[in-house]
């Protein structure tokens, strides 16, 4: 029996004293004044219902009031067009019946009651009056999914910020702020060949360094004007006679921390670094400075500086601290992968152009391709590489050993900058992944042709590619054969929906989150349950439609302007998929140094917001994958 119609009783005085402080720390009312809440709580009505009781339904006309849950949980149930039907689960402090309130229809959710549940009922006859006491409220009934996510940003935002200021300051070690060698000389060289150096060098200070490389001393400006210029020094005397000795120096793997507080304690602006007791830098009070203020210009023009496979070590770590950086400020979605995407691709271009040159290689004559999120342009901080080659067809056999010899480097150099060798070995130092530009378009078209479930994963990760280094002409003529042969073979467009079926939305029967057991937390994986099927939906109608983009947010986009879709899906598919995302970089980053699945979140940690606007994008990814089924599944 559906309990719209039976009596309730008015919310006791003593109730509103309780309910007032538990409903603040929700949305909205964790963004309305108190006075505000209580007179909600005062206006509203409270009934209890028992297990499995339906609440309201389709059946029971337009909703005479607002619905709250104070205490329990419903479940609602909504039937598509298409026979399925779609399940979630709100819980306490969660509203519903608010779509059918504001546009006077009946809901299109049977909403049932999972135990013992007690609901606040707001008349929805006092809702205009209301609306002008507290607009914000009225402002999240109308856009309560963006508003939700909004806030769930900021709570990320101030979560990332906390854990970039204890990486900056604790984990970095003074190695990564050590930029070039060290400029030095011995204690037996003459002042005036110091002075020289400096002054040609253009620097304020020069280590002293014996035949072992072990520290000895430093001069500094200070140190010339008050022991050579004041002291009327003769410049012919060996810099062992005025420079500072007793100076404090740190060890490689100290941390960015340790530095500064020396520093200021010692009141020094110059420290060495020490490695296995011999001198491998000098850092300053504007190296620490520097190494607050990351930017894309200075470290592109490190990239682009780099002379070596140990400065692009160096840069790549910039690139992650800086992306922690960028995430602190509330940077994130879209924006923030696009960056870090645009600082790999520059790191990687000149980590193959060094490469290259020792190989004697040619770059008219190959184009490096990347696959997969970086192809997409959307890598996170835990990424590993993805990469494919492709030859002009005048390469020979012999030349081809060659680019594979140089393709191997490559790959061990990526190695080396953080970017794991790909267990699945999808790169380009893989005779399967090195190609002569007609054998590729070969490959493709077998593929597209044949469809075997080896064929969809292949083609999934290679159909992602985007030209990063070399030759771009080559990569184009296999770009243009793959568009123009898949949106032709609806065959291979229907196999590729139907693997996509595979993936599991992580909701339970009723809507809940489906969280699997690890080690004793109930996680989620925010990749293979959460973007993963976003991605697929993407690429598919992308493939489908002879869509040449490759970015997921910028298909997205593009598919919505097709006469089927409208501009209201895109902006929750585009929503959707930025969270997700946000969420996998949170779990990263929590899970950065532990030797556990960097996508894996614990759900414990998870606020109450952003379990509301997970279930959301959940339902969302659901509805994605339905209409993928809809369109091209026979």
């Amino acid at each position: 029996m559906v309990n719209q119609s039976q009596p309730s009783k008015s919310t006791s005085s003593s109730l509103v004293n309780g309910l007032v402080e538990q409903l603040m720390t929700v949305m909205p009312f964790s963004e309305m004044d108190k006075e505000s809440v209580e007179i909600f709580i005062k206006n509203c009505d409270e009934q209890y219902y028992e297990p499995d009781e339906i609440i309201i339904a389709p059946n029971t006309g337009v909703p005479h009031c607002l619905y709250l849950i104070r205490q329990g949980s419903v479940s609602g149930k909504r039937d598509q067009k298409q026979g399925e039907s779609i399940y979630f689960e709100l819980d306490a402090g969660e509203m519903f019946s608010i779509g059918s309130v504001l546009t006077n229809r009946p809901v299109s959710t049977v909403y049932r009651s999972l135990g013992d549940t007690f609901c606040l009922q707001f008349p929805v006859k006092k809702l205009t009056d209301f609306g002008i006491q507290s607009p914000r409220f009225i402002d999240y009934l109308k856009g309560s999914f963006q508003t939700i996510l909004h806030k769930s940003q900021e709570d990320l935002r101030q979560h990332f910020a906390a854990k970039a200021a204890e990486t900056q300051l604790h984990q970095n070690t003074l190695e990564s702020l050590v930029t070039r060698e060290p400029v030095s000389v011995l204690p037996q060289t003459t002042l005036r060949e110091a002075l020289i150096i400096m002054d040609e060098m253009r620097i304020g200070s020069i280590l002293v360094i014996d035949e072992s490389k072990r520290f000895q001393g430093i001069l500094t400006r200070h140190d010339l004007l008050k022991r050579v210029v004041l002291a009327e020094k003769d410049l012919s005397v060996a810099i062992s006679e005025v420079m500072t000795s007793d100076i404090k120096t740190l060890e490689a793997s100290d941390t960015v921390e340790m530095a500064g507080h020396l520093m200021m304690q010692a009141s020094i602006r110059h420290l060495p670094i020490v490695k296995n007791a011999q001198v491998i830098g000098l850092i300053s009070e504007r190296d620490l400075f520097s190494f607050q203020r990351f930017s894309v210009s200075n470290i592109s023009a490190a990239i682009h500086g780099a002379k070596n496979i140990q400065a692009l070590v160096r840069a790549a770590e910039h690139i992650r601290q800086y992306s922690k950086n960028l995430l602190s400020q509330g940077v994130t979605g879209n924006r923030l992968t696009s960056l870090v995407s645009y600082l790999n691709d520059l790191l990687t271009s000149r980590l193959i152009t060094i490469t290259a040159a020792e190989f004697n290689i040619e770059a008219d004559q190959f184009c490096w391709l990347a696959l997969g999120s970086e192809g997409r342009e959307e890598q996170t901080i835990a990424t590993d590489q993805d990469n494919a080659l492709i030859l002009a067809d005048g390469v020979s056999d012999a030349a081809m050993q060659q680019y594979l010899r140089f393709a191997r480097q490559v790959n061990e150099g990526l190695d080396q900058c953080g970017f794991p060798l790909c267990k699945g070995n999808v790169m380009a130092s893989n005779p399967k992944y090195c190609r002569r530009q007609s054998d590729w378009i070969k490959r493709c078209a077998g593929w597209i042709e044949a469809g075997s479930p080896q064929d969809l994963l292949d083609a999934s990760i290679f159909f992602d590619f985007r030209a990063l280094s070399g030759n771009a002409s080559l990569a184009q003529g296999v770009s243009n054969y793959v568009s123009m042969a898949a949106a032709a073979t609806p065959r291979f467009v229907a196999l590729l929906a139907t693997n996509a079926m595979n993936w599991k939305v992580p909701l339970t029967m009723f809507g809940g989150l489906d969280t699997a057991t690890v080690d004793g937390k109930e996680v989620l994986d925010f990749k293979l349950n959460g973007t993963a099927l976003v991605v697929d939906f993407a690429r598919i109608y992308a493939l489908a439609n002879n869509i040449t983009v490759r970015n997921t947010r910028e298909r997205l986009e593009a598919i919505s302007r097709l006469p089927r879709f409208g501009q209201t899906k895109v902006e929750d598919w585009v929503s959707t998929f930025e969270f997700l995302q946000t969420m996998r970089l949170k779990a990263q980053i929590d899970s950065e140094g532990q030797n556990i699945n960097p996508n894996a979140l614990d759900t414990a940690k998870l606020s109450s917001v952003d379990k509301v606007i997970l279930k959301a994008a959940f339902n969302i990814s659901k509805t994605m994958q339905q209409r993928l089924k809809l369109d091209y599944v026979r």
